[in-house]
């Protein structure tokens, strides 16, 4: 069983695909199946900087395909944190009430920011988790994007608050280091073109509960990222662990 906890519907130039529902549900879970996928969680078809018109269409969109497919998909609610905390608040509340497993945070605003706060304290009473982007980059940093030290921060602020940190390779081995010492914080495989012995690092630094299999499909494909994990020197266990376990324990799925 794999579970892939890191995945999006297609868009349209800025935009989410008109009507990404049925039509879209389907074909991801057929490729998913092609490459012995279980299961995906949806992040939104997200742009830069949506308004709460956008952010309302891209969680319809994820709604959407979450009910065409159920128990095959799964989704997160996509906020900006930089429009009128109460529109924020009230989304969190529909899309969690309305059964999506957490929240998905961008580069809208930095992870140090106070506007997270009462985003993190919604997501832990109800059981969910924040799956925050977070990239180490020499150029082409967007004006508020987080690193793994910005995440870590937002971890330590908020240790009831399960975080699952985007992107292994981006951060690398000092992404890892920056929440080694934070046991709320997990981090997500996907990112960059493999690079070898990354997965084993963060596995032996991290514990391998705190290692998620994701892809970030389709910016990357399903057969390269689940290389890196196929690929890597892990007892069965700790594969295991990867693949599905930790994810399922994240979506709190039976028998997980």
């Amino acid at each position: 069983m794999i579970i892939d906890i890191h995945t999006h519907p297609r868009w349209q130039g800025n935009r989410p695909l008109q009507h990404p529902g049925e039509a879209e549900a389907d074909a991801m879970v057929a490729t998913a199946e092609r490459h012995g996928i279980h299961a995906l969680c949806l992040l939104g078809c997200f742009y830069s900087y949506p308004d709460e018109e956008g952010i309302r269409a891209i969680n319809d969109a994820t709604l959407s395909m979450v009910r065409r497919q159920p128990g095959r998909l799964h989704g997160l609610c996509f906020l900006n944190p930089a429009l009128p905390a109460r529109a924020v608040a009230d989304e969190v509340e529909r899309c969690l009430s309305a059964g999506l497993s957490g929240v998905k945070l961008e580069y809208e605003v930095n992870a140090r920011d106070r506007r997270l706060d009462p985003i993190m304290e919604a997501v832990a009473a109800h059981g969910g988790f924040v799956l925050h982007h977070a990239w180490y980059k020499t150029c082409g940093h967007v004006a508020q994007e987080s690193t793994p030290a910005d995440v870590a921060a937002l971890g330590a602020r908020h240790p009831r608050t399960t975080l699952l940190m985007a992107h292994l390779t981006a951060g690398g081995i000092r992404g890892v280091l920056d929440i080694r010492r934070y046991p709320n914080i997990l981090v997500d495989t996907s990112g960059s073109p493999p690079v070898s012995g990354l997965v084993e690092y963060a596995v032996d630094q991290l514990g391998a509960e705190r290692v998620v299999y994701g892809s970030d499909y389709p910016i990357r494909d399903f057969a390269t990222q689940l290389g890196r994990v196929e690929g890597a020197h892990l007892p069965p266990t700790a594969r295991e662990h990867l693949l599905w376990r930790n994810a399922a324990r994240l979506l709190k799925l039976p028998n997980s």
